[in-house]
């Protein structure tokens, strides 16, 4: 849907993107990845039109665009904290944005997909940040945008504002709407998208979907009951595993070995009570960026 060539950005003497190169399929959720100071918000800022990159070229159904203001009429953003005026409803803040975009949206109708029909008289003033943070979905899908682009949607959200969010952009997924979302948490973007792009040092330090996530290693810890003996440790040695603790060993294994692992235990007389596979995202995050 999307292809981004050769993109970089400097200010003075700082480089912030150093000729990156991705893709964008259709209806696929990408988590964008990275340290503070990466190039994440950049990247977002650039494919808003916010800012103009030093190089980069931008294709749009394998056709290339005259820049990346291109994707505006096809894009719904949230970058930054939302901001709309305090002492309106939220319809009557919808209808200002509606009415400077041109657009032709239904207002009840973005307002139940967002969540946000039991709020008719509310002002906005009175919005907990979940509240706030729904209804600026519904200002980005006002134009009824084919991508949503968000820079960190979830912060400042409590548990049920983060629940909240991520099923409501589960159903816009589901719907067709392609979405790319910058994160710190990487647990639940885990969870949520099932495709990562991992920016460190202004470069693509990994790019990969879910699917080849899940199948690659992953950190396995066994717990066990009892203190692990002699034959745990030239075990665990054998198999190139870290002796975590008096009761606790951890491997890296393919997801097809885990079986295997603990059947040796269990022949060794030491059956795990706990087998707990360690984040892989945060695996792979730590192993890159540290």
């Amino acid at each position: 849907m999307i292809k981004v060539e050769n993109l970089s950005l400097h200010y003075g003497k700082q480089n912030i993107l150093n000729h990156i190169s991705f893709s964008v399929e259709k209806e696929n959720i990408i988590g964008l990845l990275g340290p503070n100071g990466a190039g994440k918000s950049s990247i977002i800022r650039i494919l808003a039109g916010l800012v103009y990159p030093d190089s980069g070229k931008l294709f749009i159904e394998n056709k290339i665009q005259p820049d990346f203001t291109s994707l505006r009429e096809q894009c719904g953003f949230l970058i930054d904290s939302p901001s709309f005026y305090p002492y309106l409803t939220a319809k009557q803040n919808l209808l200002l944005i509606k009415k400077i975009n041109k657009s032709d949206s239904d207002l009840e109708k973005l307002l139940i997909k967002v969540g946000l029909t039991d709020v008719n008289k509310k002002k906005v003033k009175h919005f907990s940040t979940g509240m706030k943070q729904r209804l600026a979905i519904a200002q980005a899908l006002l134009r009824n945008p084919e991508i949503l682009i968000l820079d960190e949607p979830f912060n400042g959200l409590d548990p049920n504002g983060f629940h909240d969010l991520i099923n409501l952009l589960k159903e816009l997924n589901k719907s067709g709407t392609t979405i790319i979302v910058s994160s710190h948490l990487l647990n639940e973007l885990e969870q949520f998208a099932n495709s990562f792009i991992l920016i460190h040092k202004g470069n693509i330090a990994l790019n990969i979907s879910k699917e080849e996530l899940l199948q690659s290693k992953k950190r396995v810890a066994f717990t066990f009951v009892e203190e692990i003996t002699q034959k745990i440790i030239d075990y665990t040695q054998s198999k190139d595993g870290k002796i975590e603790s008096n009761s606790q060993v951890i491997f890296q294994l393919y997801p097809y070995e885990i079986a295997t692992v603990v059947n040796d235990l269990v022949k060794l007389k030491y059956t795990p009570v706990n087998v707990e596979t360690l984040n892989i995202l945060q695996e792979k995050y730590l192993e890159i960026t540290v």
